[in-house]
């Protein structure tokens, strides 16, 4: 089985480079495809999918998750139009599975952005950011991951503790905090959403 994943963005697929090796292991291959913005992974996606389906008519043991942020979107409205993207194309989703409970396609939306997985793991920012204090979990941002998750947020605090004390290097944000994440003590609640529909597609 291959289990081909779109992201919008570089910092995506940066963080999905050390954390799908880790999840899937030998369990299937695996793809990263960057389509470079939301928007135009949006725009692309339906004749994508239709491609998909093509492949996977023609014989291919092949499976798909879609992996965009939710920015300032509304949650249920895009995660309908990407479930209305894939039934539109022939394919079955993990929310819209055939009559026996099979699926080729999950999609998965994280909250707010990124930054939410990192924000998540406390212990995984001081593993990367040596100078780091030890973090409360109970203030700020790290209340609720996915309701203070944006980069914005983390380079906030980051920043008042002198790391990246200008712009925040997203994709060399991810490249150091990524490989430190817990697969399972994650906070974030989209985080172990995503985790969950990587085990779907695995079944």
């Amino acid at each position: 089985m291959k289990i081909e994943f779109l992201v919008e963005e570089q910092s995506a697929e940066e963080a999905l480079k050390h954390l799908l090796p880790r999840l899937i292991g030998g369990r299937a291959q695996w793809k990263l495809i960057n389509l470079g913005s939301k928007y135009k992974l949006l725009k692309a996606l339906p004749q994508r999918l239709v491609a998909y389906r093509q492949r996977i008519y023609q014989g291919e043991d092949l499976r798909v998750m879609v992996l965009v942020d939710r920015d300032s979107d509304d949650c249920m409205a895009l995660k309908h139009r990407l479930e209305e993207e894939a039934k539109n194309s022939g394919l079955t989703t993990k929310s819209a599975p055939d009559p026996d409970g099979r699926f080729l396609v999950v999609n998965r939306i994280v909250i707010e952005e990124l930054e939410s997985w990192f924000i998540g793991d406390s212990a995984a920012l001081r593993q990367a950011f040596r100078s780091l204090p030890r973090i409360n979990e109970t203030k700020g941002v790290f209340r609720n991951p996915d309701n203070g998750g944006s980069w914005e947020a983390l380079h906030r605090f980051l920043k008042k503790h002198g790391i990246y004390k200008s712009s925040y290097p997203k994709i060399d944000a991810a490249r150091r905090i990524a490989p430190k994440l817990d697969l399972r003590a994650n906070r974030s609640r989209s985080f172990q959403v995503f985790l969950d529909g990587v085990e779907a597609l695995l079944a």
